[in-house]
């Protein structure tokens, strides 16, 4: 066959194994994730060192974007108010733009391929991926390490590299793969590289158990999954949560003497009023249930989690990241109005972080639990300094999923945040609109529940004592992109021709 005619082709099984990294969440006991995580960089690697052109690079990566985001249009067009045509335009913009910093990554690490060999071609792999997680613009914030949240061994590694320092380990090893294939190693050679970050996420995990724990803390968590209409405002939202939330606590016991119960709401559960002024009604509610109560509406033009509970001030906190396009225009302000008043689009405020930012639940020791609005979890330098800030035990996630309605998206969205906790030291408590909610615990395990559209009703007990991690420190990422910029640089001057 003529290698015109190879191509598409190769590029559609490259698309295919990207999208088996995060396509199928727990598939093969968990397996195939990190597999196929480890797999994609070697095999599209060797591609690129082997001389492919870089046209046929970026297409096998649009393909594997393409397949991964293909719920994207249909979302444009339903929920963004778009034309088909638009809304293919605008997905079309996302692919290409998404898969420009993988595109970078490869040709970066093919440029030092070709001056210095496999390791050249690891830390250029290592650093383009790296920098790009942590550095580049996304419209939609997500990792590649974040498919070894699969596997709780795997996962637990992540309380030392942080995810996106598992993004740099799968492909600097599938780089240093991919320059031994090139080179015509034997196979041992060439599984070398995989077999150790394979072994290096093992003796991390295994590391994970001798970290430092913080006190004990014990609370029991109850979750509403309502399933209403994404976006839609109607004057009994409140109440009918509350009809919901009452039927759960009664069913399960709670409250319970010996534990707080902590209520969750997630995002837009109470749309068309502005939360941000006190009100004594809604600490009332909170009390007379017994129960600290956090839940996810708005107030003017922002997107706020509020939370309440006796005796203590209203806890009001705005959502820091909006989507860029999907909840605010990106750019300056002049830009922004501009684009706003074309598009007839209202611009979410983005909120603050500051201290104390965490929401206090009296009782076992005095849980605090720092929220994430929706896409804030994919951000881990988000949800660290959340964390750090707000002194914080727990991590809560309130999710509006509606958007999405039976796509991917919610599994999608899962699989990115597994490793918040991991890397934290905490649970991570999880509570959509539609599907899925669910539990992830800080030493990898996690549940999600029911399936998208769906309604539900949770209630779990949660028993921990935060672990100490070193992704807490804001240093390790900058000590991880200082340590692959060094050897980098220090690879591509030795290959320098000397003068005789």
């Amino acid at each position: 066959m003529k290698p015109w005619l190879l191509r598409p082709l190769e590029a559609l099984l490259l698309g295919l194994v990207f999208v088996l990294a995060y396509r199928f969440p727990g598939a093969l006991g968990g397996w195939l994730e990190p597999a196929a995580a480890l797999l994609f960089p070697l095999l599209l690697l060797e591609t690129a060192f082997r001389g492919r052109h870089a046209l046929w690079l970026g297409a096998a990566l649009l393909t594997g974007l393409v397949l991964l985001f293909s719920w994207v249009p249909a979302t444009l067009e339903s929920k963004g108010g778009l034309p088909w045509s638009l809304a293919l335009v605008g997905s079309a913009l996302f692919y290409a733009w998404e898969g420009l910093g993988f595109l970078l990554a490869v040709l970066f690490s093919r440029w030092l391929f070709r001056r210095s060999g496999a390791p050249g071609a690891a830390f250029g792999a290592a650093l383009g991926i790296l920098v790009w997680e942590a550095w580049g613009f996304h419209i939609y914030p997500w990792s590649w390490g974040a498919a070894f949240g699969a596997l709780p061994w795997t996962a637990r590694s992540a309380a030392f590299l942080t995810t996106r320092g598992l993004s740099a380990l799968a492909w600097g090893a599938g780089a240093w793969a991919a320059a031994a294939r090139v080179r015509g190693a034997s196979p041992g050679r060439i599984l070398a590289p995989l077999a150790a970050a394979a072994g290096t996420m093992g003796v991390l995990g295994l590391a994970w158990f001798a970290l430092p724990r913080g006190a004990e803390h014990r609370l029991d968590v109850a979750i509403v999954q309502p399933n209403f209409p994404a976006g839609l405002r109607w004057p009994g939202m409140e109440a009918e949560m509350w009809r919901r939330s009452d039927a759960l606590l009664a069913a399960a016991h709670l409250p319970r003497a010996d534990r707080p119960t902590l209520l969750l709401w997630p995002e837009s559960s109470v749309l068309g009023r502005d939360d941000r002024q006190p009100d004594p009604r809604l600490q009332a509610e909170a009390a007379r249930r017994g129960v600290a109560w956090l839940y996810g509406t708005e107030g003017g033009p922002y997107n706020l989690v509020r939370g309440e509970v006796a005796g203590q001030p209203d806890f009001v906190f705005a959502k820091t990241e909006p989507m860029p396009f999907g909840e605010r225009i990106p750019g300056p302000d002049w830009f922004r109005t501009w684009m706003d008043a074309k598009l007839g689009f209202i611009s979410q405020e983005p909120g603050r972080l500051a201290p104390g930012c965490a929401f206090a639940v009296p009782g076992s020791g005095g849980v605090r639990v720092a929220p994430l609005i929706c896409s804030e979890a994919l951000d881990p330098e988000r949800a660290r300094q959340g964390l750090d800030l707000g002194g914080a035990d727990l991590l809560s996630n309130h999710t509006n999923d509606g958007w999405f309605d039976r796509s991917i998206a919610t599994d999608l969205h899962a699989a990115q945040i597994r490793l918040r906790p991991v890397e934290l030291g905490v649970p991570l408590v999880r509570a959509t609109l539609t599907g899925k909610s669910g539990i992830f615990r800080e030493d990898g395990r996690f549940e999600l529940w029911g399936h998208p559209l769906t309604e539900g009703a949770y209630a779990r007990s949660l028993d921990w004592r935060p672990v100490h991690t070193p992704a807490r420190s804001p240093w390790l990422q900058r000590l991880l992109l200082a340590g692959l910029a060094a050897g980098s640089l220090l690879i591509g001057w030795r290959a320098q021709p000397r003068k005789a």
